[in-house]
């Protein structure tokens, strides 16, 4: 008989169960943090845009209704109006670039697909783009996937040195899958990247995975992969 006596199988199994029950748990909060995180962002961006936008969109009105206005002898306030409402549509544009950053609106109302075709559409380098998904998928996974591909394109314009970016988005064996990949200089880091290291985060809370490989003078590929329903973590303890 061993040092712990006829009580240790259940002893170990009761431990793997407790581990297992933990793991169960810590995933479920982190899971709960990310959905909170996002409707965080979706109130923020509801706000900028009902609010703070219209009201400069307002403003921008009634100056250029006062800059018609002006008696034509008054050319310099004419002109001294027209720089005012120029700069406030400059704002304007700013502000709704942050709120794209926060949680874009057209990710809410019209979907993944379409998000994903304007953020290609406003790469600083050109996307090829492959999109094989057609449904609106669960809002957690269109939010992480978008947020995969924009920090991938602004990775890939701030460091990569790239001609091109392919991005395959489609929806496989109840999965989204998504693969993007540039003809850069390669070498990225993820460890480096607090970008990278938030999506991966945020992946992983949902039960996803991600992988990077970028040897150097070979581009990068970002490999990511989001379960598109929900399904509960394993409960079962390991083999004892």
């Amino acid at each position: 008989m061993g040092a712990w006596g006829p009580y240790a199988g259940g002893y170990c199994q009761s431990t793997a169960i407790s581990n297992a029950q933990a793991r169960a748990d810590l995933a479920t909060s982190r899971a709960r943090i990310v959905a909170a995180s996002d409707e965080t962002r979706r109130r923020i961006e509801r706000d900028l845009h009902d609010g703070t936008q219209q009201r400069l969109v307002s403003l921008g009105l009634r100056l250029r209704l006062a800059q018609d206005a002006v008696p034509p002898d008054q050319a310099e306030l004419r002109q001294e109006l027209a720089r005012v409402t120029s700069g406030i549509g400059d704002v304007l544009e700013e502000l709704r670039e942050m709120s794209r950053g926060i949680h874009p609106a057209i990710l809410t109302e019209e979907g993944l697909r379409p998000a994903l075709k304007a953020l290609a559409r406003s790469s600083a380098v050109p996307v090829k783009l492959e999109l094989g998904m057609h449904a609106r998928l669960p809002a957690r996974v269109e939010v992480a996937a978008y947020f995969v591909v924009s920090e991938a394109l602004a990775n890939v314009a701030k460091h990569a040195q790239a001609s091109v970016v392919r991005i395959a988005v489609e929806v496989r064996r109840g999965a989204l899958e998504i693969m993007i990949s540039d003809d850069g200089i390669g070498g990225a880091d993820p460890s480096r990247g607090s970008g990278l290291i938030g999506l991966t985060d945020r992946i992983e809370a949902l039960g996803g995975t991600i992988d990077v490989s970028s040897p150097a003078g070979a581009g990068t590929q970002i490999l990511a992969e989001l379960p598109v329903k929900d399904s509960p973590p394993p409960m079962h303890p390991p083999d004892l």
